[in-house]
């Protein structure tokens, strides 16, 4: 397969592609001084788990784990003041709230597909926490923006973008770049049959 030119295989990562996972519905953790912060998202699969702990590796970040009710597993950069900046953008007192910088890199793509991507009997789906909120509209936008127009599905199928056609499923494919070890179908790529989607 050939990756874009702006895809995840060529863009540097850094910090800021962790606004990926805030679209598949991680939250921060702040100290009561909002000195340092912790990101954690919850995931369902161990191959998510393992490529998670891998992109935080990769952004000078070590990862840990902890179960969490059903059958999920949360993983979590540490505490550290080097994450605060990131977390004051996405909250406002004790609510979360949209970034006004928000701009989606290839690599923050490819976070959201490892969090929360998955097939579904239509396509390819990105989930998100709320199916109503300003988050969820941000990631159409983002994809848009990306060029991967997308679906938005509700709580029935979903919650999340929903990603259709051949074409659009190629163009994910390019930008969120090579599968990692275990995804199988829940990552979108040479191996699908794509033509089902249209």
């Amino acid at each position: 397969m050939q990756f874009s030119l702006f895809g995840a295989e060529v863009e540097d990562p850094v910090v800021r592609d962790l606004d990926g996972l805030l679209l598949a519905g991680a939250a921060w953790v702040r100290t009561d001084r909002d000195t340092a912060a912790r990101l954690s998202v919850l995931v369902p699969d161990q191959w998510r788990v393992a490529a998670l702990a891998l992109e935080f590796a990769e952004r000078g970040f070590t990862a840990d784990t902890a179960s969490a009710p059903g059958e999920l597993t949360a993983v979590r950069t540490p505490i550290t003041p080097l994450l605060a900046p990131e977390a004051t953008r996405w909250i406002r007192g004790a609510a979360a709230r949209l970034p006004e910088d928000l701009e989606l890199s290839a690599c923050g793509l490819r976070l959201w597909a490892i969090a929360a991507g998955r097939r579904d009997d239509a396509g390819y789906l990105l989930g998100v926490d709320d199916p109503d909120g300003p988050i969820h509209r941000a990631g159409g936008s983002q994809l848009s923006r990306l060029g991967v127009a997308a679906v938005s599905v509700g709580p029935r199928g979903g919650p999340g973008w929903r990603v259709t056609s051949a074409k659009r499923l190629r163009r994910l494919a390019e930008l969120i770049g090579t599968a990692p070890a275990g995804a199988g179908d829940d990552w979108p790529g040479s191996t699908w049959p794509t033509r089902s989607f249209g």
